[in-house]
């Protein structure tokens, strides 16, 4: 073997030996910096073109220009700093001036990257790349060597019988059609089948493959394998294999380690073996449904998971949608991934992340109370002990007490049954205490806050809050903020602060607002009587025959339908009955002169209290008119003209406006209009 070493200017190097014949033998040709010309001559030679746009030939170069091929030479990257990229299976055909040479090259590949950037090689065979950045070598239809060396490598052998080395580095080895040698080296690589016509069948543990791109195949130091489109059998080691069956009905067998099994697309086997194993379903089209609980050898649904089988797994990785994941009583690692996802470690101490989307843990089959904090991301107690959390938004507990805290995010809080503590955080939180006694906290936010069966506490604090304490005499206090409260129990109490915003009161029962820093009610299901107090009220009714009194505020009362008693009290209150025979209900005619909404004459009626009145229980004077002028004696005055409603008192000749009507005003008003109380 001779070797001849270039400058670093540009040159033509011949691959010279002393002897009478020129060229001949397995020489090493290195043409350091510049275009060179690098010619291998005869013999299985090595060419390294170094820097600059060279052209390497593994043959012949006759005065002419005219390349011979001969031997199998190589082309050596191994001093380049970065990268490079050669696909031998891609010719084109260049005409480059060299030196007073016009070299007609037919058949050249191209390099790109690193010092095989500009190159154009004829007649090389193996590719050895550089031995510190991450190539991309890729073969012809012969039998090609390419060796990665160091770095991450990617590796394509094209047809033929090939031998790829992928050296240090992460690396990728595709063997192609033929009965190929695929040897990893150090670190973790992986043999790739993804082209493959047909199923493969590849076993690591005897270094094999048949069937397909893998016919023929020896495996050496590779510890990951992706399948084909087609029906697979894919068999590990004892090392932590990845295992990726592709489409296909696959059977995935992991052996021993740490394994990795990705199933995809079709109703798949896989087998841990020994070791921690997790099954993937990152690729998966739709949310994945397993449970590993369930038995031994579990079947998944939906997805890449829909029929699958899996035994001796114990982590799962969820798809991009919504996934339901549970565990076993062993520390497993959940995974949701995007979606919103619901996971279930079980027993053990478990690892559950949520990852992107509105993620759920879930301790519904704890057999005692856990405690959650979403701000710490931490979990003991029952089936939460242990369990480490990330990504997660929402709990649901178990049937005891339970102490479950959100974080700054949006959180939903449920005790289930037991007397559970639950405090939003920060955010627009929702929190249900469930059966039992609970003390539920909203935090700063919009909080919705439902307790359920049980004497419940609930306090909203900042942010319009909507609180409900369910069956049972419960206490709510909203804090700051427009708040909303559901009454459905005549022992709930309601507690409201000054100046802490204008709240609403949802009635399920008779309800007073009198003694509460409370603004708005509505009556709802049975409720049949509404109280107002010192504020502006609000105060609906529902459909039955209710009963609303205004206080002494500004007062709108609505009756809804029902045969409804509206009452405004003292101020200018608006009155609205509504369908039904209603009725409008003043005390004296200095209470304020309030505003009838509606009025359906002959049905709906006027009720005046007889002492606030000073009248006699019997018929009542009523005069329809323009001008009040000649009124004498106790005379209930209607203007017609102005729909407005006054009390003349005889005694005081005092006119008083006390009542008027909107635009449904009546043309007249008569005695039978009116009922003294």
């Amino acid at each position: 073997m001779a070797t001849f070493t270039g400058s670093n200017s540009a040159e033509v190097i011949p691959d010279l030996i002393i002897g009478p014949v020129q060229g001949i033998g397995n020489d090493f040709v290195d043409a350091l910096g510049g275009d060179d010309i690098a010619i291998g001559w005869s013999g299985d030679d090595v060419i390294r073109g170094g820097a600059g746009g060279d052209v390497i030939i593994g043959g012949l170069l006759n005065a002419a220009g005219i390349i011979t091929l001969s031997g199998i030479d190589a082309a050596d990257y191994t001093t380049s700093v970065d990268g490079v990229t050669i696909d031998l299976s891609v010719l084109i055909s260049q005409t480059l001036p060299r030196l007073g040479i016009n070299i007609q090259l037919n058949g050249a590949s191209q390099g790109f990257g690193g010092d095989a950037q500009g190159d154009y090689l004829v007649g090389i065979v193996n590719l050895i790349g550089s031995n510190t950045g991450g190539d991309t070598l890729t073969g012809s239809a012969a039998a090609n060597t390419m060796n990665g060396q160091g770095g991450d490598d990617t590796l394509n052998g094209g047809g033929g019988n090939d031998i790829l080395l992928g050296g240090a580095g992460l690396d990728l080895l595709t063997g192609g059609a033929g009965a190929d040698s695929l040897q990893g080296g150090a670190f973790l690589d992986s043999a790739l089948y993804g082209f493959s016509p047909s199923g493969v069948t590849v076993n690591l543990t005897t270094g094999t493959g048949l069937g397909g791109d893998a016919q023929g195949d020896t495996l050496t130091g590779i510890e990951n394998v992706v399948g084909s489109a087609f029906i697979d059998v894919i068999t590990g080691d004892a090392n932590s294999n990845s295992l990726q069956g592709l489409g296909g009905d696959d059977t995935l067998n992991g052996v021993g380690g740490d394994d990795v099994l990705i199933g995809g697309a079709g109703a798949d086997i896989l087998n841990g073996g020994a070791g921690t194993n997790t099954a993937v379903y990152d690729t998966s089209s739709a949310g994945v449904q397993i449970d590993l609980s369930t038995g031994t050898t579990v079947v998944g649904q939906g997805g890449d998971a829909q029929s699958d089988q899996l035994t001796d797994i114990t982590n799962l990785v969820g798809s991009g949608f919504n996934d339901v994941l549970g565990g076993t009583s062993a520390n497993n690692g959940l995974n949701g991934g995007l979606g919103d996802d619901r996971l279930t470690g079980g027993a053990g101490g478990d690892q559950l992340i949520g990852g992107d989307g509105l993620d759920m843990i879930l301790y519904s089959a704890s057999s005692v109370g856990v405690t959650v904090d979403l701000g710490l991301s931490t979990a003991s107690g029952g089936d939460a002990q242990g369990d480490t959390l990330s990504s997660i938004e929402n709990v649901i507990g178990s049937n005891f007490a339970d102490s479950l805290t959100g974080n700054a995010g949006d959180n939903r809080l449920y005790g289930l049954d037991g007397d559970d503590l639950l405090n939003g955080g920060d955010g627009a939180d929702t929190l249900l205490g469930g059966v039992g006694t609970d003390n539920l906290t909203g935090g700063v936010g919009n909080d919705v806050l439902k307790g359920d069966d049980g004497t419940d506490t609930l306090t909203g604090n900042e942010g319009n809050d909507r609180l409900d304490g369910g069956v049972g005499a419960d206490s709510m206090a909203g804090g700051l903020g427009d708040d909303t409260y559901f009454v459905d129990d005549a022992g709930d109490i309601v507690t409201e602060a000054a100046g802490e915003g204008s709240d609403r009161v949802y009635a399920a029962v008779s309800y007073s607002l009198d003694g509460a820093e409370l603004e708005n009610l509505f009556l709802t299901g049975t409720a049949v009587q509404g109280d107002g107090n010192g504020f502006d009220n609000v105060i609906t009714g529902n459909g039955a025959d209710n009963v609303l009194n205004g206080g002494i505020g500004v007062d709108r009362l609505k009756g809804m339908d029902g045969a409804d008693i509206l009452n405004g009290g003292a101020g200018k209150d608006y009155l609205y009955g509504g369908a039904g025979a209603d009725h409008f209900v003043f005390d004296s005619p200095g209470s304020g002169a309030d505003a009838i909404g509606d009025w359906e004459a002959g049905i709906d009626k006027i009720d005046l209290n007889a002492t606030g009145f000073g009248l006699a229980v019997g018929p009542v004077t009523v005069v329809n008119g323009t001008s009040s002028q000649g009124l004498s004696g106790d005379v209930l005055f209607y203007q017609t003209n102005t729909g407005r409603l006054y009390f003349h008192d005889g005694d005081t000749e005092a006119l008083t406006l006390f009542a008027s009507f909107g635009t449904a005003r009546p043309a007249g008003l008569s005695d039978t209009d009116f009922v003294l109380v």
